[in-house]
Order: structure tokens, then sequence, then C-alpha cells
């Protein structure tokens, strides 16, 4: 899909359909890594005080090391390039649910 395909598909579905979509996927990413006793959560998880990225921490794995083995499984995340990182996720209108469950059944793995 193009860029422009990309906006006309946007345009399509409507803002609040996609705001709502990234919202409630990146909700799903917040309430199950809230979940794991090795992972300390950073975005807060109010949907309200958040939007598009879910920081968070593995303990005994620096943020690079968590996005490897990510990586490696096919699970795409990134670190933030600030002074004091941590790994991300970035969920968007084009992932579902049951990537969101991949994705922490990978990170509660990491225990």
């Amino acid at each position: 899909m193009g860029y422009g395909e990309a906006f006309q598909f946007h345009r399509q579905i409507g803002k609040k359909r996609v705001a709502d979509r990234i919202l409630d996927l990146n909700g799903q990413l917040k309430e199950g890594l809230s979940r794991l006793s090795h992972v300390t959560l950073h975005t807060p998880l109010n949907r309200d005080l958040s939007a598009g990225f879910v920081c968070f921490e593995v303990n005994g794995l620096s943020p690079k090391e968590v996005v490897s083995r990510l990586r490696e499984k096919a699970v795409i995340a990134s670190s933030t390039p600030y002074g004091k990182s941590y790994a991300r996720f970035s969920a968007g209108i084009v992932n579902t649910p049951a990537e969101m469950d991949r994705a922490l059944s990978l990170i509660r793995a990491m225990a």
C-alpha cells in the first residue's frame, strides 16, 4: 500500500475509528504488560494520558536485548532514544489483537 492509498484508507474509515483502534490495541498491551511481575510499565494505563507508544522495562534485560529477542520472533519493537532508554511498542491500525497477544506472550517468556 502506498502513501496515497494509506491516506485514502484513513479518510474512508475516519479519524476517530483509527484513533480508537490504536488506543484499544495499545491499551491491550498496557494491560497485559502491567500484569507481568518481571515488567515495569512506564506508560500510564489511563487511555486519556497516552496514545501510540507503550514504554516498558523487562527485569534483567536491556531495552536493546528486549527488542532483539522480539525481532528474532518477527515482532517489531524499538527502544526510546533518550538518556534513560526503555523498550517500546507502538501498535497501529494494521495490527490485530492476536498480534498483541503474541507480543505479550513473548514478553511473558522473558521472565
